[in-house]
């Protein structure tokens, strides 16, 4: 057999890359990452800024508040007509009189032919004078308002029925009370739960709505009925607006903070936890730190910050005003 001669081939000798061309394609990617990052910050900040949110600092006061039914208990006794006749006021209605002044005569139909024409009714202690009444006088009294379970005492002021004297009156009924408005009246309210705060001996401020008026009150009794918790409360220095009424709508304030009132959408933390705002300060925004006194819904009142200073409420876009 006969050999086959194969002439050797040569090996093509290797083509050297160039480093320099990956150097220039990862360095013109970087530049375009770089760019376009540029413009996607750019981009955002403008958006930012057409975004952001200012509000304008000032000083207020922030109210945790508690409205309140409350049942209402005066020092009082009811003026009785001693017969049936033409009632003559003499003590003017509101008036406050002395003990054993007369606040009103009494001119009996049928008077008895050794009677008196005129009967008088005095004053059996220092009070004001009312010429109307419910009939609860005896059956409401400072000592014995929370006695009673709540729906009881309830349903008992319901029966009530305010009346206002005529000129005749009917002998052995009401006419009228007199009112100790120097003593102490105590009020009664239903609740869901006790307040934190609350105990007893603790002051709290009663608010009357609309028209804004206080009076301070303090607890004296927190009982638990069962099915809801319950509040007694002495007032003292009370006025005219509860004279009459057996039952009112009032406001209990639980806590007022005072402070300049933001949002609290505006706080912030720091690096160590602490609360802060970011504010306009010309056309830069920065950060001030601030101390919170106390929040009531979506308002915080902080400290450290001045009035007419404006802080950023929507903290969240100024990542992309700050370089």
């Amino acid at each position: 057999m006969k050999a086959v001669y194969v002439p050797e081939r040569r090996a093509r000798p290797r083509r050297r890359r160039r480093p320099g061309r990956l150097i220039i394609v990862a360095a013109a990617f970087i530049l375009f990452l770089s760019v376009a990052r540029l413009g996607f910050e750019e981009a955002m900040g403008v958006a930012a800024r057409h975004f952001l949110k200012l509000e304008r600092v000032n000083y207020g006061v922030l109210e945790e508040d508690l409205p309140l039914e409350v049942f209402i208990a005066r020092e009082e006794q009811p003026l009785i007509a001693p017969a049936t006749g033409t009632l003559v006021p003499v003590a003017p209605p509101d008036e406050r009189v002395p003990a054993g002044a007369v606040i009103a005569r009494i001119l009996p139909a049928s008077p008895p032919p050794s009677g008196p024409e005129i009967m008088e009714v005095k004053a059996p202690f220092p009070g004001l004078v009312s010429y109307r009444t419910d009939g609860l006088e005896k059956s409401l009294r400072p000592d014995n308002l929370g006695n009673m379970p709540f729906k009881e005492l309830k349903r008992l002021v319901e029966l009530g029925r305010e009346m206002t004297a005529g000129s005749r009156v009917q002998g052995g009924t009401a006419f009228g009370r007199l009112i100790n408005n120097l003593a102490p009246l105590t009020v009664y309210a239903a609740l869901a739960g006790f307040p934190q705060e609350w105990q007893v001996g603790k002051r709290v401020t009663l608010k009357l709505p609309g028209s804004g008026e206080e009076v301070q009150a303090t607890i004296t009794r927190l009982q638990d009925e069962g099915e809801q918790k319950a509040v007694l409360m002495s007032i003292t220095g009370w006025n005219d607006p509860w004279l009459n009424p057996r039952r009112m709508e009032v406001v209990a304030v639980l806590n007022r903070y005072r402070g300049m009132v933001i949002p609290a959408a505006s706080l912030t933390e720091g690096a160590a936890g602490e609360k802060g705002v970011y504010v306009l300060e010309g056309v830069d925004i920065k950060w001030q730190p601030v101390t919170l006194c106390g929040r009531v819904g979506d308002r915080v009142a902080v400290k450290e910050l001045k009035e007419g200073m404006e802080v950023v409420v929507n903290p969240s876009l100024v990542r992309w005003l700050i370089r």
